[in-house]
């Protein structure tokens, strides 16, 4: 059941409630509008919509929200939830310290109201994809499940669809109509890539793919979809491969403890980095093809937790330059995108870092934590936009096309990415009181028109301007 943390003199005109034993469904009939003013913020601020108590939902007194493509076979995942348009898909389970999720329900949260439209159970599933496939969130299960299979739930009811395979499957990744699965022994070199349906797994093309790695090893985004090209990525080596037919289009093996990161336009950027060391020797960026489009032996590297350029004529950053995304060309460089490190230690063999942290629209975001500052780029010429002092870091969650949004342990904050001005902040003891009910460390998503869902281990809450 939802509940409305600091809302109590609220009366609540109807409550409905339909279940089903299918689906599990839940139906709460809210008013049209309950959003109330967060006390102590900003006009500009939205305000509290709804919130949803994971425990009062799940029925466990200790349950908690995670993300569902973690999967629910071990509690590997932070707090999160697939956005889905009208309905938000979590996990609701009992952590148990890393382990087995306890009691694991899919659970279906009502975008605009909070209201818990279904839940069903969950268990077993190694991980899911990030975008729904024909309206259902797709799964598969991992290797306590019997029989193994590919399950889809219905956005909008719950249902569950099992596609039963005897596939060994250890990845899974999605787009809008299609669904990817990479399936075989990884310590045998014997891997196949799948591309279908959630009927039909291997309904387009089937390709096999000879390499592999320890099973201890698997990262989380070994197979990759979203960024115009497929990457598999198995220990050392990488394989890029065509969406539509499957066909291999390039290969790449990695030295030492190199890692890549895809982005847009099918592009991938490789650090290199030396094991003994911990030190970072140098960049490099690779196209569709897996050639070099430019490099830098700087050993300033970037990691952004929001990379969202506006198109392909946004450069892509190694050290302290900008590189164009079609032909590698050196475009600008900056001072501001590097940082000397004061100190050094055995876990950073480096002296100097890179200091973005994230791309939205045509703005780099640059954060120097030895120097306190944050600072802003414009990312088509290299000219500084602005540059504040600040004491408080926190992660960039989101962008709505006009503000970014920020959160750390105390709370959620917004700046405007062309000035840095805070337009708003919101603290989570403003929402609730209670210290544990509303944490850091969640997921905050940006929908349209000023809205924001953000989920926590106990409390998820939708965000909404006031009329």
């Amino acid at each position: 059941m939802a509940r409305i943390p600091g809302l109590r003199g609220l009366i609540i005109a109807a409550t409905a409630a339909v279940i089903t034993s299918a689906g599990a469904v839940v139906v709460l009939m809210q008013p049209a509008d309950s959003t109330k003013k967060i006390t102590g913020t900003a006009e500009s601020a939205p305000g509290l919509a709804w919130s949803v108590d994971a425990a009062a939902t799940h029925g466990g007194a200790k349950a908690e929200f995670r993300d569902p493509t973690g999967g629910t076979e071990y509690d590997m995942s932070s707090p999160g939830f697939l956005d889905a348009g009208d309905t938000l898909v979590t996990v609701l389970a009992t952590s148990n310290s890393g382990m087995h999720l306890q009691d694991p329900k899919m659970v279906g949260i009502d975008a605009a109201t909070g209201a818990v439209r279904w839940q069903t159970p969950a268990a077993d599933l190694a991980g899911c994809g990030r975008t729904p496939v024909d309206g259902s969130l797709v799964c598969f299960t991992g290797p306590s499940a019997a029989p193994a299979a590919v399950i889809g739930y219905d956005i909008a009811s719950g249902k569950v669809t099992r596609t039963p395979t005897d596939w060994n499957v250890f990845a899974l990744a999605t787009t809008a109509d299609r669904v990817y699965v990479a399936e075989g022994d990884v310590e045998s070199d014997d891997v196949r890539v799948h591309s279908g349906t959630l009927a039909d797994l291997d309904a387009n093309w089937s390709r096999p793919f000879a390499m592999g790695t320890g099973w201890d090893d698997i990262d989380p985004d070994v197979l990759d979809v979203s960024h115009g090209q497929g990457l598999l990525t198995l220990g050392v080596q990488v394989a890029g491969f065509d969406l539509g037919t499957g066909e291999p289009t390039w290969t790449s093996n990695l030295g030492g403890c190199s890692r890549t990161a895809a982005t847009s336009t099918a592009l991938v950027v490789r650090t290199d980095s030396d094991c003994a060391a911990h030190h970072i020797t140098g960049s490099t960026v690779l196209d569709r093809t897996g050639q070099v489009l430019a490099s830098s032996n700087n050993e300033a590297a970037h990691y952004l937790s929001l990379d969202q350029p506006t198109d392909d004529t946004i450069p892509v950053l190694l050290a302290d330059g900008a590189h164009d995304r079609r032909t590698g060309n050196l475009v600008w460089t900056s001072p501001d995108l590097i940082t000397k490190l004061s100190n050094t230690n055995s876990d950073n063999g480096n002296a100097t870092i890179g200091t973005a942290t994230a791309i939205v629209g045509d703005t780099a975001i640059l954060r120097d934590s030895d120097a306190r500052t944050m600072t802003g780029l414009d990312m088509r010429t290299g000219r500084r936009l602005w540059q504040i002092q600040t004491e408080r870091y926190g992660t960039i969650n989101a962008w709505d096309g006009q503000v970014v949004i920020q959160s750390d342990s105390t709370g959620l904050w917004a700046i405007d990415p062309k000035s840095g001005t805070m337009t708003w902040d919101i603290p989570f003891r403003a929402v609730d009181k209670n210290p544990d009910a509303i944490t850091g460390s969640g997921q905050l998503t940006a929908h349209h028109n000023g809205r924001y869902t953000y989920a926590a281990a106990h409390t998820m809450i939708g965000l909404r301007p006031i009329e």
